[in-house]
């Protein structure tokens, strides 16, 4: 949502997807012209609405939008804005797919300019963005995450989406109290699931070449899938012979700070080398369809390879393939947590290292490293027991 500050005591101006508005003794009023209709444009101009407010701060109380008349659709609408002039491209996209879900009831190719018409049989649940603000219970977020098993231990980040929608629509004054506040999250458990080499082979045998390149990729460099591996460009890249770094900027960063990604695996060299070459401009990691890979398509590639494989193939009879054994837990972040494991113990290099190497490596705090791999850390048991 835009926002603009006027002079003393003008307050701000708001604009969201139903046009302009200020906060007025603390409702959310909107701008309307002198001929009363509803100010929308994007461009207005400072002295248009200060002029609006003047005529905003004369009208009558009961004129002034209510509470009870705004909708989840328009603070979902007024948060992402928000987002987006932030400028957390990421966070904008994650959150869109999320909100347009609890809204439209859509699945996320639905939107967009591009989208196709929806048919019934393409609606996961009945969408709750036309009901009013007051009348959202924390009875229609479990109705909606009924509605999506296969999140299990995602679900925190959705809830979070939706709480912090209303909690910024409180705070902007577009409404009174968040109707949702108070609904238990829960907690976070940390995936420090690994994949295996057998089960690595089975998985890169099996996915088609995009797949194949981003397991192998991901657990080569510990690349976290969504915002670094997916987002790579040949502007990220120097490329320095027998080494290369990835460099992201504080701003792009999961961390917000610098993050740097060191490589020297041949194979992995290659990889990226012959992806800028074919793709100078834009993510240089694409998915079967020529788009850039995103966090939710290679979770969702993983997990459907995960169950595929989980089974015995069979063909004319006779089983072909058999089944591997994977964790519950298992995902695609898991080839982050693989390669800590295997950094750890010198599977690669023939020599273990330490956990403070390893927090420099994944660009992450020492602490996090030992509150997540320190089972893995030969380095830190071995002097207790050279010294007991």
């Amino acid at each position: 949502m835009g926002r603009r500050k006027g002079t003393h005591n003008n307050g701000y101006f708001y604009r969201t997807g139903r046009g302009w508005h200020a906060v007025v003794d603390g409702k959310f009023v909107p701008l309307e012209y002198e001929n009363g209709d509803r100010m929308r444009d994007r461009k207005a101009s400072t002295a248009e609405l200060k002029a609006a407010h003047k005529r905003a701060l004369d009208r009558k109380p009961e004129d002034m939008i209510k509470p009870d008349r705004v909708t989840v659709l328009e603070v979902c609408k007024a948060y992402l804005e928000q987002v987006k002039s932030e400028g957390a491209e990421g966070t904008y996209n994650n959150r869109s797919r999320t909100l347009f879900d609890f809204c439209f009831g859509l699945p996320s190719r639905f939107l967009g300019d591009d989208r196709p018409k929806a048919k019934t049989s393409d609606y996961i649940h009945d969408g709750y963005g036309k009901l009013a603000v007051t009348s959202l219970k924390k009875f229609h977020l479990n109705k909606w995450l009924q509605a999506h098993p296969n999140w299990k231990g995602a679900k925190r980040s959705y809830i979070q989406a939706v709480l912090r929608a209303f909690n910024f629509a409180v705070e902007s004054g577009m409404i009174e109290a968040n109707p949702v506040k108070g609904y238990k999250i829960p907690k976070q458990n940390a995936r420090v699931t690994y994949i295996t080499p057998e089960q690595e082979k089975a998985l890169c045998d099996a996915a088609n070449p995009s797949l194949r390149m981003a397991l192998q990729v991901c657990i080569r460099t510990g690349a976290r899938p969504g915002c670094e591996f997916a987002k790579l460009t040949a502007a990220h890249v120097d490329d320095q012979g027998d080494r290369m770094t990835w460099t992201f900027k504080p701003e792009e960063s999961k961390t917000k700070s610098l993050r740097v990604i060191r490589i020297t695996d041949p194979e992995t060299l290659k990889i990226v080398r012959e992806q800028m070459r074919k793709h100078p401009t834009g993510p240089i990691f694409r998915c079967e369809s020529g788009d850039p890979w995103r966090r939710d398509n290679l979770a969702d590639q993983f997990r459907y390879w995960k169950k595929k494989l989980s089974t015995d193939k069979i063909v004319k009879g006779e089983v072909v393939r058999k089944a591997i054994t994977f964790d519950k837990d298992a995902v695609m972040y898991s080839c982050r947590h693989t390669y800590a494991k295997r950094v750890l113990q010198g599977y690669w290099s023939g020599k273990a290292t330490n956990i403070e190497t390893l927090a420099k490596l994944m660009g992450n705090t020492p602490q996090i490293c030992r509150d997540h791999y320190l089972q893995w850390c030969d380095h830190y048991s071995e002097p207790l027991w050279d010294n007991a």
